[in-house]
């Protein structure tokens, strides 16, 4: 919630940086304060009601204020935008939202080689969007989650590498390794984007990784989808730390894989940002627009 209150704050309040943008911003200020007032000397001179102007005579401040909050409103930045690829029948949409918060069919979640869901020592951070969905359907019971991985994964006949970590006997999955899970009318694909020492941390970091696991996401939904409206973050760019994969590069990245498809992987994909990269100025959101529409029109 507060992050929601943050990212709204952000969006309402203009960046001043630029005389054109202080002086649109002035203008429309001044627009609406001007339609206020004309409306109410409008009205006394239609019907001899005076009562309009003589408020906001006396309460002119207010009018200001009015003035002021009805313009962020209508200049405010969107923290959503969309595409649509009309022969393809899919839409692209990114919007500044926590993953779990976005309406969807099914969602994406990256996630170690080994498939580890201990969330003790940070193994798995409240943080990363894994944690955050196992605190938001299994808490700290994850028994009933990691058997829903190993049978997906049994089912695939995936075998894995016996490995051992600090927590005991694992199994180390290839990065791009996928396991479906089925879970309250909704579809999650666990994807494989990095591995981890035995204490859970990531090592051998390279953008690779990030080509790899989208390719075995793309080649694992269209095998086990349901062409619905998919949500996914940008992996790799966060508890993973990869260097490469700046929040552009994975962007375009998603984008280009969907748009250039030769299967209907979905109806819709929902990019999820990071309210924290937003608040942050790392998101410039009007150059995503504009690559959307540019792949949109051109494909």
């Amino acid at each position: 919630m507060r992050d929601k209150i943050q990212v709204l704050l952000k969006s309402l309040l203009p960046e001043m940086n630029s005389l054109d943008k202080l002086w649109k911003f002035m203008s429309t200020t001044i627009g609406y304060i001007s339609s206020i007032f004309t409306f109410a000397v409008l009205l006394k001179n239609l019907t001899s009601f005076d009562k309009a102007e003589a408020l906001c005579k006396s309460h002119w401040k207010w009018l200001i204020l009015i003035g002021i909050i009805v313009s962020l409103i209508c200049n405010r930045e969107k923290t959503s935008y969309k595409g649509t690829i009309e022969d393809d029948d899919l839409q692209i949409e990114i919007r500044i939202s926590d993953l779990f918060s976005i309406k969807a069919s099914s969602y994406v979640i990256p996630t170690n080689t080994f498939f580890r869901t201990v969330m003790k020592g940070e193994y798995i951070s409240s943080e990363s969007v894994q944690g955050a969905f196992q605190l938001k359907y299994f808490k700290k019971n994850t028994a009933e989650l990691d058997k829903l991985i190993a049978k997906s994964l049994e089912r695939q006949g995936i075998e894995g590498k016996v490995c051992s970590d600090i927590y005991g006997s694992v199994k180390q999955y290839p990065i791009g390794t996928v396991a479906k899970v089925d879970y309250k009318k909704k579809h999650y694909y666990f994807v494989a984007i990095n591995d981890v020492n035995e204490y859970g941390k990531p090592i051998n970091q390279e953008y690779t990784n990030v080509d790899i696991a989208l390719n075995g996401l793309m080649k694992a939904i269209n095998k086990f989808g349901h062409c619905d409206n998919l949500a996914m973050p940008l992996i790799g760019t966060g508890r993973a730390a990869i260097r490469e994969a700046t929040l552009e590069n994975v962007i375009e990245n998603i984008i280009d894989r969907f748009v250039k498809s030769h299967d209907k992987i979905a109806r819709q994909l929902i990019i999820s940002l990071r309210p924290k990269d937003y608040l942050d100025g790392k998101i410039k959101l009007k150059k995503i627009k504009k690559y959307i529409e540019y792949k949109c029109e051109f494909k």
